[in-house]
């Protein structure tokens, strides 16, 4: 019941948190079976709630066990699907018994055909690369299998790539790929005369699986030039804004297969174009723009200044009204976590918090004054909260275009040089390592 309650709250609150939010192939995850989704772990847990808010079927999660401690906490998570997997340093050996009841929940919910999300890397971090992968994900399939020889003839495995542009940011991009899957039948025969070994068959696949579906990143110290690249392509080819919602595979195709040229190129090729974007956009900063400004439509007209004008009075009440509680979540975010994986996660759910408890209040108010009429007015200024990030947005892409208009014309067609051979070097790098 809880799950049901909290997940319109939640997808509200994904809406606003991102800008778009991209899921493609979602066709492959098969319909009434038993379906384990595996995932790669960018972040705390933000990418186990958007499947949960943006899919048909309800999920169950797995999550460490050291969050289960308190039994307030333990009974909150239950009520959202979510069970516990204890490792070693939550608790020591007995502690790790206490997976055995686990992993039989596992078992029953997929004999009854449900819908398992697992977070298959043993760690969180964000990067553009897929750490090791844990076995769990084969123990629980096979394991399923074996158990029920009788009534249940497959579990699937759906490999889930999830790819933020900037996974710390609000209002940024989220892409989740659902890659084919992989019947776990095929590994049984294996498993059942050798565990450790099947298992580690199946695991093996299912890496190779995943990283079909990510963006990926072999050498850490590319980071710099794919990002720049990216930059450059996202602008290439603008993406709308509406809807939030997306099933196009088309940005991560593009983001994927940016990332793998770059993989493939020689040291020498990979410096030489390093330098060259490091150039570009090292000159754009001394301006005060960005790629985007280079290559959209001019912003600094009539028409968009009459715009930031008559809007500035929405905008003004949204955002002063909704600014005490994203003002509170973006301070608990700051001062309280310090992991990087954490701060957007806990970031957006304080956000959601801070909200509920702020409507509440206003809810209250209005109660006890009788004054029933505040209630629309607190739905208009949430909307209104909403639609300012879009005018924020929108104000932010003017300057920058008023900033490009006030360069001579020496200077914007050196700055166009600069990003026309940026493209053509890697168009060019791109026919000959493809």
């Amino acid at each position: 019941m809880l799950y049901s309650i909290v997940k319109p709250i939640a997808r509200l609150g994904l809406l606003a948190f991102y800008r778009k939010i991209y899921l493609s192939n979602t066709e492959r995850i098969p319909r009434n079976e038993a379906v384990i989704l595996a995932a790669n772990h960018p972040t705390a847990f933000l990418e186990p709630c958007i499947l949960a808010c943006f899919l048909n079927r309800p999920l169950y999660f797995l999550a460490r066990g050291d969050l289960f401690k308190q039994r307030f906490y333990a009974g909150l998570l239950r009520g959202l699907n979510i069970l516990p997997v204890f490792r070693l340093k939550d608790g020591g050996y007995g502690k790790l018994k206490d997976n055995y009841s686990t992993f039989e929940a596992c078992y029953n919910a997929l004999a009854e055909r449900k819908v398992i999300m697992i977070l298959a890397e043993g760690r969180t971090k964000q990067e553009k690369r897929l750490g090791g992968l844990q076995k769990g994900t084969a123990r629980i399939a096979l394991g399923t299998l074996e158990r029920h020889p009788v009534g249940l003839e497959e579990v699937f495995i759906v490999p889930v790539g999830v790819n933020f542009t900037y996974a710390d940011r609000p209002r940024s991009e989220v892409m989740i790929d659902f890659g084919e899957p992989i019947l776990a039948s095929r590994f049984l025969d294996e498993f059942e005369e050798n565990a450790n070994q099947g298992m580690a068959s199946l695991t093996s696949l299912l890496r190779s699986r995943l990283e079909e579906s990510m963006v990926i990143i072999d050498n850490p110290q590319d980071d710099e030039l794919v990002e720049y690249l990216h930059r450059i392509y996202r602008n290439e080819a603008p993406r709308p804004q509406m809807p939030v919602i997306s099933y196009y595979p088309g940005p991560l195709e593009t983001e994927r297969r940016v990332a793998e040229i770059v993989n493939r190129l020689p040291e020498k090729e990979k410096n030489g174009l390093g330098q060259q974007t490091a150039a570009y956009f090292s000159e754009l900063d001394s301006y005060g723009i960005d790629d985007q400004a280079m290559v959209g439509k001019g912003q600094d007209t009539a028409a968009n200044r009459a715009l930031l004008v008559l809007g500035f009075p929405f905008f003004a009440l949204g955002y002063l009204w909704n600014y005490p509680p994203t003002w509170l979540a973006k301070y608990i975010s700051d001062t309280q976590v310090k992991m990087l994986e954490f701060k957007a996660p806990v970031r957006w759910a304080a956000n959601l918090g801070t909200h509920l408890l702020y409507i509440l209040g206003w809810i209250l108010i209005a109660a006890l004054a009788g004054a029933w009429v505040i209630v629309p007015f607190i739905a208009a200024l949430l909307v209104m909260g909403y639609l300012s990030l879009y005018y924020m947005e929108f104000r932010k892409r003017y300057r920058k275009s008023r900033r490009l208009n006030r360069l001579s014309g020496e200077e914007k067609a050196r700055l166009q040089d600069k990003r026309a051979e940026i493209i053509r070097s890697f168009k060019k790098m791109e026919a000959s390592y493809a």
